[in-house]
């Protein structure tokens, strides 16, 4: 928890300094959305985060992004029972954007995640990818919706509303 926690810093700092950078846009945001997991008689969570990011005049830029399940899925265990899972998320992605009020947007970087189902834990770090479709909902304000592989046979669906300074 620890390392997440000086990632999310490590990020604020990030983002802080390429504000002041000329020719870009920094941006915030929250994001929400469900954690699609390939596991047999399993629901999927839910999970909320903070997005954080910086985009160039030319579309390119890198953003990062901490999410957790805010509600818990349930996988059924072989006695019968149930058992909470959780996901726990923290990655830095290049991205790209393209132009107009309607865009679309993909992402690729490293991320590091945390999967704790009520009879055990498993942390992993690999190669994300992500891709979706935003639109600038105001001059500082834009909304998207994407979808990212956080690993072979999890997913995140989701949302996000970003505010740009």
């Amino acid at each position: 928890m620890r390392n997440i926690a000086n990632g999310v810093a490590a990020l604020a700092l990030v983002c802080s300094s390429a504000a002041s950078a000329q020719g870009g846009n920094a941006y915030w945001g929250a994001t929400a959305g469900i954690m699609d997991i390939d596991m047999y008689n399993a629901d999927n969570p839910i999970n909320v985060g903070l997005r954080g990011g910086y985009t160039l005049p030319s579309g390119w830029g890198f953003e990062g992004e901490y999410t957790n399940s805010l509600i818990s899925g349930e996988a059924d265990a072989l006695n019968g029972g149930g058992a909470d899972v959780d996901i726990q998320t923290l990655a830095g992605y290049a991205t790209y954007r393209s132009y107009g009020d309607l865009y679309f947007k993909g992402r690729a970087g490293v991320l590091y995640e945390d999967v704790d189902v009520g009879w055990g834990s498993s942390d992993d770090t690999g190669i994300s990818l992500g891709g979706g479709v935003g639109f600038n909902y105001g001059p500082n304000t834009n909304i998207e919706l994407e979808y990212t592989m956080i690993e072979e046979d999890v997913g995140f669906w989701s949302g996000t509303m970003t505010l740009t300074f």
